[in-house]
Parts: C-alpha cells; structure tokens; sequence
C-alpha cells in the first residue's frame, strides 16, 4: 500500500511543479495587460483633461509592455491579449462590456465573440465563429437573427455599445467643460478601412458646416479624426481636433462617449456605427450628403462584393429616413423615423442588465 501512495505523491509533486511555471507565465500576462490598461488610462485622461481642450489620443499602442507606433501591428491586429478572439478587443469593446457586467476586466478568458460595428447589409460580416464560441454579440435584432441563421451560433442583441460606455469627465467637469465650449458640433467625416480607400471633397464639408455654424449660431467644432486618417488641410484655426487613439485603446467607447455628451449635434457625411450612437444617447445627426468615392481595388473579390453590397444597403436605409442625395448642405435626420429604420441594427430598445450580460458574456445566452 506503501509504494502507491508515494508513487501518487511523487506523480503529485511533479504535476505541481510542472504547473507553477504555468501558473506564473498567466500572471505575468495578466499583469502586462492590467499595466496596459492603466497606461492607456493614463494617455486618455491626458488628452481630455488637458487645458485647452484638445482631445486627441496619441495612436501609438502598447506592444510587450512598451509604447510603439501602430505601424507595428497588421492592419486589424490588436496587441491585447485579455480574450481568446483578438478582435473582441477592437474599440474596447470586450472592456466596456465586461465593466458593465459587472466581470473582472483580466482573467479567465470568457466563450464569445462579437461584432466590432454595425454591419447593414446580410452578405456582410465580421469575423466567423470559432467551435468554442457559445455567445456571439452584436447590438440589433437582425444582425442576432442572421448570426444564427448564418452560423448556427448563439447570436445575442445587447443594444447599442455606446450605452455600456462612461464618460471620462467627472459630472462637474463636464458641465464646466460644457459652459466653456457653449453650442458645440461633434464632426465625424467617413474613413477609410481596411483595403477601402475613401475620398470626399474635405473643403466642401468644411464650407457647409461653417455655414450652419455662423446662422444656426454654434460656437464650438470639434473634428473627429479616425485613427487611420490624417485630418485635412484646410480647417479653421478654432476648431478643435479629436481622435480616439488606435483601435487598441481599451477606452476608445468611453472617449467616443465623452466626446458626444460634450457635443448639442453631430455632423455625418455617410451612414456608419457612429449615427447609431448619435441616436442612442440622445444627439441630433446633421447629414451632408456629400459624394463619397469607394475604391475597394485593394481588396479580394469577395470583399469587393461585400464592401459593394453594404454600400448599397446603406444608400437605402439614408433613402428610407428620408435624405435626399442633392438636397440642402446639412440635412436635419428625424430621429423618431432614423431609430425606426436603424432599430434591426442597434437595437436602441435592448439594454441588458449587468447580471443578464455577464451570462452572455459567459456562454449562457
């Protein structure tokens, strides 16, 4: 009885010291992304709380406990390791959603997946599920809908991301941030993407939003500039510019949500993830009906047709909440009608409760 009890303590002692390398390389990597986490804090914080406002996070990202440039990384590669999926991590999104749940922000990577915008149309998609994902996340009903039918995956509307997020701003702050900038235009042009380079003439944008500025009497534009682009020549001195920083940003919700609580309006040239969060917190949307040039040669010929496809589906949907192509400079969107044709994509009526969201986020959708 003797020698299967020590051969068990001897099998048990080398399990044990197998396992504490392991142990400590996992800690080790929850301490890099922890530490990522407050340097990112740091950097936002930085940018809006700076005097004079000028809210433009740097784009550098951080890379094995250092800052580099995000030419570093491919084209839609994040550095975080915080979940399995590497895409979850794009925006911040798996940050803002597992806050809101109420979930340890590093630990036990958790079975889901989700989608990083808004796609419109159905040939669209982001990423395909992979065998251990159990939840599949994305904001409206239709998009749920189509991840199950599509997949056969646990697809999950949740509402609007933008809803889960937090202002960087203390209330007071914000509020005397706000009396400081008086009547203020939030400016979110289109971007380019991966493999899609988009063109407009910026001048145009600039001459049309001045415009309403002096006759509607607004005192503040902010300019949001995407990550990937640079802002154009050609903008007024008192404008104040804004990014987000790289995608990377753990915090680039809670920016994106500080930035429209700061704003009376928001300016869109093109249908986008950003006009659904325009509506769900509340934000007039002035459209510019600009002509926007797609050159989507870049790409393979099956995103070719996707990128053509969701181009077209959201010429449709501007159509159906009634923008007009050659209709005046900044056209007013009536949101009542807007949330009504946008509803199957962003679900402005789903909000999940904290308890609710961490069984999604945990596989029990």
């Amino acid at each position: 009885m003797a020698a299967p009890l020590a051969l068990k303590a001897r099998v048990g002692h080398v399990l044990r010291a197998s396992l504490i390398p392991v142990g400590r390389w996992l800690s080790r990597e929850q301490r890099r992304e922890l530490t990522a986490l407050a340097a990112y804090g740091g950097l936002v914080h930085q940018a809006f709380h700076a005097r004079p406002f000028r809210p433009f996070v740097c784009t550098d990202v951080v890379l094995e406990e250092e800052w580099v440039p995000m030419g570093r990384l491919q084209p839609t590669e994040s550095p975080a390791r915080r979940e399995r999926d590497n895409a979850v991590h794009h925006y911040g999104h798996d940050v803002v959603l597992k806050r809101a749940a109420g979930l340890p922000l590093v630990g036990r990577s958790l079975p889901f997946m989700l989608e990083h915008g808004v796609n419109f149309s159905d040939v669209s998609a982001y990423e395909d599920p992979l065998p251990w994902v159990r939840s599949y996340l994305c904001m409206g009903p239709h998009r749920a809908e189509r991840l199950r039918t599509r997949f056969e995956v646990g697809g999950v509307a949740v509402g609007p991301y933008i809803q889960y997020a937090r202002s960087l701003l203390l209330e007071q702050r914000q509020q005397q941030l706000r009396r400081e900038l008086g009547r203020t235009l939030l400016v979110i042009p289109a971007h380019t993407v991966v493999h899609v380079d988009r063109r407009w003439e910026a001048q145009d944008l600039i001459a049309r939003i001045e415009a309403h500025r002096r006759d509607d009497a607004y005192d503040s534009v902010i300019w949001q500039c995407f990550w990937k682009d640079e802002p154009p020549s050609g903008l007024p001195a008192d404008w104040i510019l804004a990014c987000n920083g790289h995608y990377s940003n753990p915090w680039f919700l809670d920016c994106q949500r500080t930035l429209l609580e700061l704003s009376d309006a928001v300016v869109a040239c093109s249908l986008g993830t950003h006009v659904g969060y325009a509506l769900a917190v509340n934000r007039p949307v002035l459209f510019a009906p600009l002509e926007i040039e797609q050159d989507v040669s870049a790409a393979s010929a099956l995103w070719q047709h996707r990128y053509q496809s969701e181009w077209e589906e959201r010429a449709r949907l501007m159509a159906a909440m009634g923008l007009q192509r050659h209709g005046p400079p900044l056209q007013s969107l009536d949101p009542v009608q807007a949330r009504a044709v946008l509803e199957p994509y962003f679900g402005f009526d789903i909000h999940c409760s904290a308890p609710r969201l961490a069984g999604i986020l945990q596989g029990e959708a």
